[in-house]
């Protein structure tokens, strides 16, 4: 299975330049020459400065009205670069990783989705976006919640990770940004490495697809990851792969509409009655009631990996506090800027014009002036 990695703004490159780190074909664009030049894995020829006659290759300050006229003005350069990787290959999916809250990512990603959707119709375009923090405060919180409609009309699904999840950490805020960012990339990895591999039960790339088409819903991905000989019970270690544990997305898995699960690990450990006990639970538990999965027994590995992708997922706590938080932010935003230009109106009304106050100027031609 194909799949391109494009990091949009800084959040986004930096996530692409893990995939890159990880051999991954990874492109980044992004309106700030500084941040590109931070990359170390992705090749220079991959990497595209974009809206540098708006910016001055300075970035947007977290302004997506510039960092959509940014992606628009520069779009044929960033879908040229994109072509000349592709090549005559199909692309299976199109991984665009970005942060919501921020102005190149949350402005430019739609823009970019769109052109991707319209180039390329058989492949699919999978949004990954990082969700501000609650604290950043309301600009972070309104990008987030409009670029989350945009995609929505436009990607097939959209990954969102939780920043909030950060704070459980207990690290210092680099090493904990760099953790999500890491673990972003460890399991979408770890998923696309299992697909068209034999196995047990084999996933291949059609279920990925049907599974992350999921007319711009959300989709989690899960994870679970021991050491085989201190296992007691698979079934709990699977299952905790799909629960809050195992998510960075605070979602309701009962209403997904797709499930897939991966497991790989020694043949002794995989016990097909423990396996099948947890993957009837999240059977019953899904709204949908579809899980593709696959079993990956290999006597080289020592540990037990779990990768869980759920999606047509529709609520999620996570979502729902940013846009009802930017509802109110944007109402309450909207009713001061009505009041201040009112309150400007009311105290500038019945002023005079300077025709009411002044004689007419003499024009410096007037006959009466002459000699």
């Amino acid at each position: 299975m194909r799949a391109l990695i494009i990091g949009v703004g800084q959040c986004g490159t930096k996530i692409a330049d893990i995939f890159a780190l990880v051999d991954f074909e990874a492109l980044a664009v992004n309106t700030s020459k500084g941040d590109l030049s931070y990359l170390k894995h992705i090749p220079q020829e991959h990497r595209v400065l974009v809206g540098e006659s708006i910016t001055g290759g300075k970035g947007v300050n977290a302004n997506p009205l510039l960092g959509r006229e940014a992606m628009k003005r520069d779009l044929p350069l960033v879908m040229k670069k994109i072509g000349s990787i592709v090549g005559y290959d199909d692309v299976d999916v199109f991984f665009l990783t970005f942060g919501f809250g921020g102005g190149t990512g949350a402005g430019g990603t739609p823009v970019l989705a769109e052109a991707l959707k319209e180039e390329y119709p058989d492949s699919l375009v999978v949004a990954i976006g990082a969700l501000p923090l609650r604290e950043e405060g309301i600009r972070p919180t309104i990008n987030a919640a409009i670029t989350i409609d945009k995609l929505s009309k436009i990607a097939d699904s959209i990954i969102a990770i939780d920043n909030n999840k950060l704070k459980e950490s207990g690290e210092d805020i680099t090493r904990a940004y760099e953790k999500i960012n890491y673990t972003i990339v460890e399991r979408i990895a770890s998923l696309l490495a299992l697909v068209d591999v034999p196995g047990e039960q084999t996933l291949d790339a059609s279920d990925l697809k049907f599974v992350l088409k999921a007319f711009g819903s959300f989709a989690t991905v899960g994870y679970a990851k021991a050491d085989a000989s201190k296992i007691r019970n698979l079934s709990r270690l699977i299952m905790k792969s799909f629960e809050n544990e195992g998510l960075y997305l605070d979602a309701n898995i009962e209403s997904a509409l797709y499930g897939l699960v991966a497991i790989h690990g020694p043949p002794g450990a995989l016990k097909a009655s423990e396996i099948f006990e947890a993957l009837d639970y999240l059977t019953s538990k899904i709204k949908g009631k579809q899980i593709f999965r696959g079993f990956y027994p290999d006597p080289r590995e020592r540990e037990v990996e779990v990768v869980t992708l759920l999606s047509g997922i529709y609520e999620s706590r996570s979502i729902e506090e940013i846009i009802l938080t930017a509802k109110e932010y944007a109402r309450s935003f909207m009713e001061a800027k009505e009041e201040a230009e009112n309150r400007k109106n009311e105290l500038l009304s019945g002023l005079p014009d300077f025709d009411d106050l002044y004689p007419p100027a003499r024009s410096t031609e007037d006959p009466a002036e002459g000699g």
